[in-house]
């Protein structure tokens, strides 16, 4: 495929070359997607066409295999083999996976994915058919009944509909269905569909046994009042009004989410908005899903519904199909809006749908109602919590805009105290309103603990607490005690496989249990297999741990968690860094099992899911008295997330390990966690900080008699001293460094110390004898397996290429940093092989590609939170835009970088200053 034509696919209207270095990048990631699945140089750029070449086996790819099964099918079908047909169409059809090529847009896209869902289309059609024939009508009925929503004027599918319905005993639905199909067809078409009543359906008697019935409807209005302050959710709003508007294929729609989230007050403020949509009147059913009393069974619903329309109680038909008939037969042609709020599951909620494609439904559940949805093919909003500005709104409303204005850091203070929940809003606005001389902050300050006991009016149904039990208490035992020990996780996160371990239950069980909560919308879907929980829910979800779970069970699940995460990290640690040897004491597999990683891709992945969790982890394992899993999990993870992002949390995180390694009494713990410690300020460029922990931390190894890692300290301090500009006692120091790594049998130890050598006669101009010792360190870090150290020497060969003149070196060299990247992951050796990249594309002319992988360089430095790097890309750009002739644009980038320069005397710092010195008049304007 040209390139051309992919740039057209992947961004619509866009230049091919301004596209071409992202393009670049992603070809690069998805060979090695493909490596790692075993197809080695499957895709290929083809010489001097400007395109690319794609070879695979047909079988791998599912749209092919769907092709060839249903070609299969079609040809059982001739030779009318209908079990064979099934069995080809059935494996077909499980091969879709929501919406094909679903990131793609532009009219090529649309038009390749318009035909893919006709020939899926065309598939279901066809095992509909054959299942037909083998006498499966109620399989067929539930395989159709969701695409007549979206294909409701599809004669074939209609023909089928109709054909089931009538093989199943369904008569009379099926004559109403083709009544209201014709209908249909004509007002759209303006002509007769080709459908033959007589050939499809034999007569019907006469009377169906309901004419007796007074059916002059009334027009039923019983939508609760509406709430005159409503604010919020314009989004749903604005698409309930999309998908209900005339031309609207939606007829039911179904709000969900959690506890206290408003669905109830949304849909029936939409109904009182949309009122004149439905002239006919609207239906309201609270289906007490969840509170003090049962559920409305649905026959009983149907007779309150009947009644509203005009029934005499006494004429409802005592037998439950007839009377489920009438109301279907009383709601046909319709305009109504019928409201099935707080229903507890999809059977609940069945018998109650209007079949009528001229009224609307909406249904709202703490459930998803999946059912509904695989059967119906019914549209679902999740109506989240409110945004800030938002609650912000609402609050002041609730209290007035007096007292909202005479202290605004306590109104926000509560707004954010309330999760986004209407509910909470409400609950906090009513206790605020009955202490009009209460300051906001005070209030503040004691709602911050009693939240979920504050009642919102004169009852004690509208607590927090309250709401979020009554679906809690209906879970089943598992999902229950899984919601509680959510609450004891101090993760905002959790996965499968951690749940799993908290539980003592296989990683099934607890997908399983965490499924069921998600429905519930106890919990939400944070990414594929893990799931995070709102932070009212996570807090109401620890008191009831607290007062539900034994504190010896607290203690087991916080004991299985941390030590499923620790042998976790430790088998990702490993994994990446092969040759690092392990934190000390690590205890063996007991009563979990942690993850295994098959890719360098799965480890990083699943450390960067964890990031965000760890510091919360490590916090309350300290504070738990879990002190030695404190210090090995910030230990075994601490070469990973020195690699990429901010190294604040993980400072804090290493002080906290220190403190619990001091606490356990780990001598050989509080050494490796110094210089770990000392290690992120060097990286952060704090040498002066990072030089007092390798100095301490020697001290301790010497008192101690830890060889090894006096070996390790001595060449730290080596490090400091030569960003210090003490380059020969430096080099003096590395030397002794590499003969005591040499005589120890310590690789990966000489690998480091010859590739500082080399910086250091870098540093020196001795550039050959630099470009020695990083070859010689290469070696080394090619033959143990260290991808990250062979990253590093590249990209110092790479400035090396830039120091002696030779530009064409430096971009080989970094290219190679950079395909590397994909499987190491250091967004440190990404910044700086693209800065070097970049200055080469300069150097050789080339400035549109020099713009662009500097820009990428600066926004990846940014992330680091590491001046140097960004300043550095920085005066990369402005020498660039300069180059090509945006003197103020050089001017703004270098006027940019030496802002975040600090004055400290570091040399890489004073090397940055002295090249933006052109730029140093300009920083004034």
């Amino acid at each position: 495929m040209r390139v051309e034509t992919i740039v057209e696919f992947l961004w619509q209207n866009s230049a091919v070359d301004a596209r071409r270095p992202l393009l670049y990048t992603l070809t690069s990631r998805l060979r090695a997607a493909l490596r790692v699945v075993g197809l080695q140089d499957a895709l290929v750029r083809v010489p001097g066409t400007g395109a690319y070449r794609l070879t695979v086996d047909p079988e791998l790819v599912d749209y092919h295999r769907f092709l060839r099964l249903t070609a299969e099918a079609e040809q059982a079908i001739d030779r009318d083999q209908h079990d064979r047909s099934i069995a080809l169409l059935i494996r077909a059809v499980e091969l879709w996976r929501g919406d094909p090529l679903a990131d793609l847009r532009g009219a090529r896209c649309e038009h390749l994915r318009r035909d893919m869902r006709e020939k899926q289309f065309r598939a279901i059609k066809l095992l509909a058919k054959s299942e037909l024939a083998v006498g499966r009508y109620d399989r067929v009925l539930a395989r159709l009944e969701p695409l007549l929503i979206e294909n409701h004027l599809d004669e074939g599918l209609a023909r089928l509909w109709v054909t089931a319905l009538h093989a199943a005993g369904r008569t009379y639905d099926a004559r109403d269905f083709l009544a209201g199909y014709r209908r249909r067809y004509r007002r759209t078409m303006r002509s007769e569909p080709a459908l033959d009543v007589a050939e499809l359906l034999p007569a019907l008697p006469s009377n169906n046994g309901l004419s007796a019935v007074n059916e002059a409807v009334s027009v039923p209005r019983q939508l609760p009042n509406d709430v005159p302050d409503y604010t919020g959710n314009v989004g749903l709003l604005d698409e309930l009004d999309a998908l209900a508007a005339d031309g609207g294929k939606a007829k039911v729609v179904v709000l969900t989410g959690m506890p206290g989230v408003g669905k109830t007050t949304l849909a029936g403020h939409w109904g009182h908005r949309r009122q004149s949509w439905f002239p006919e009147g609207q239906l309201c059913l609270n289906a007490e899903a969840h509170g003090p009393v049962p559920p409305v069974r649905p026959q009983e619903a149907l007779h309150r519904f009947l009644v509203a329309l005009g029934v005499p109680a006494d004429r409802v038909p005592d037998d439950p199909d007839r009377r489920v008939a009438l109301y279907h037969r009383l709601m046909t042609g319709r305009r109504m809006l019928v409201v099935l709020d707080n229903v507890i599951d999809s059977d609940q909620a069945q018998q109650l749908l209007p079949r009528s494609d001229t009224s609307l439904t909406i249904v709202t559940s703490r459930d998803r109602l999946r059912g509904l949805s695989v059967r119906h093919g019914i549209r679902s909003l999740t109506v989240a919590p409110m945004s800030g500005p938002e609650r912000h709104r609402m609050l002041s409303r609730i209290i007035g805009p007096g007292r909202a204005e005479a202290e605004p850091a306590a109104l926000e203070t509560l707004a954010r105290l309330s999760g986004g929940l209407p509910l909470a809003l409400r609950v906090i606005g009513e206790h605020v309103g009955s202490r009009p001389e209460v300051r906001l902050g005070d209030l503040a300050d004691e709602l911050a603990n009693r939240l979920l006991d504050i009642e919102g009016d004169e009852t004690d149904e509208l607590t927090l607490r309250t709401v979020f039990a009554w679906s809690v208490n209906a879970l089943a035992p598992l999902p229950a005690r899984l919601f509680l020990l959510f609450g004891l996780c101090p993760g905002s996160t959790i996965g499968v496989e951690a749940a799993a371990a908290m539980l003592a239950v296989d990683t099934a069980e607890a997908e399983r249990a965490l499924d069921r909560l998600a429905r519930a919308h106890l919990v939400n879907h944070d990414a594929v297999r893990r799931y995070r929980m709102h932070d009212l829910l996570h807090r109401y979800a620890a008191d009831r741990a607290r007062a539900d779970v034994s504190a010896e069970q607290r203690r087991a699940a916080l004991h299985r968690l941390w030590e499923w995460y620790l042998l976790t990290a430790y088998h990702a640690v490993r994994h990446l860094e092969p040759d690092r040897p392990p934190v000390p004491d690590l205890p063996e597999p007991g009563a979990v099992t942690p993850m295994t990683f098959t890719s360098d891709a799965a480890a990083l992945r699943w450390c960067e899911a964890e990031r965000t969790n760890l510091l919360a982890l490590v916090r309350s394992a300290a504070g738990e008295g879990f002190h030695r899993h404190a210090w090995q999990l910030v230990d075994t993870v601490h070469e990973v997330f020195d690699r990429s992002g901010s190294q604040e949390d993980m400072r804090e995180m290493l002080q906290i390990a220190l403190e619990a390694a001091t606490v356990d009494g780990h001598d050989l713990a509080r050494v490796g966690t110094l210089i770990n410690l000392g290690a992120t300020y060097f990286t952060s460029h704090d040498h002066s900080r990072a030089g007092a922990l390798f100095a301490q931390a020697l001290h301790l190894a010497r008192e101690k008699g830890f060889t090894e890692l006096q070996m390790v300290c001595r060449h730290n301090l080596a490090s400091v001293q030569l960003r210090s500009g003490a380059t020969s006692t430096a080099i003096e120091t590395f030397r002794q460094v590499l003969t005591d790594c040499r005589t120890a049998g310590h690789a990966t130890g000489e690998a480091l110390t010859l590739y500082h050598l080399g910086d250091a006669y870098r540093q020196l101009g001795h550039y050959g004898q630099a470009r020695r010792l990083y070859q010689q360190a290469l070696v080394i870090c090619d033959r143990i397996g260290s991808l990250r150290g062979q990253s590093l020497n590249h990209v110092r060969l790479a400035e090396l290429g830039l120091d002696t003149g030779e530009p064409e070196i430096a971009l080989a060299q970094s290219r190679v940093a950079l395909d590397l990247h994909d499987r190491v992951t250091d967004d440190t050796i990404r910044c700086d092989a693209l800065t070097i990249s970049a200055e080469a594309q300069l150097l050789r002319g080339r400035h549109h590609d020099a713009l662009a992988e500097a820009t990428i360089a600066r926004a990846v430095g940014d992330e680091l939170a590491d001046p140097v790097r960004t300043a550095r890309a920085l005066a990369v750009l402005a020498d660039t835009l300069s180059a090509t002739g945006d003197q103020e644009g050089a001017a703004s980038r270098g006027r940019e970088a030496l802002d975040i320069l600090d004055d400290t005397n570091d040399p890489q710092r004073q090397a940055i200053r002295d090249r933006l010195s052109a730029y140093h008049h300009h920083r004034g304007r």
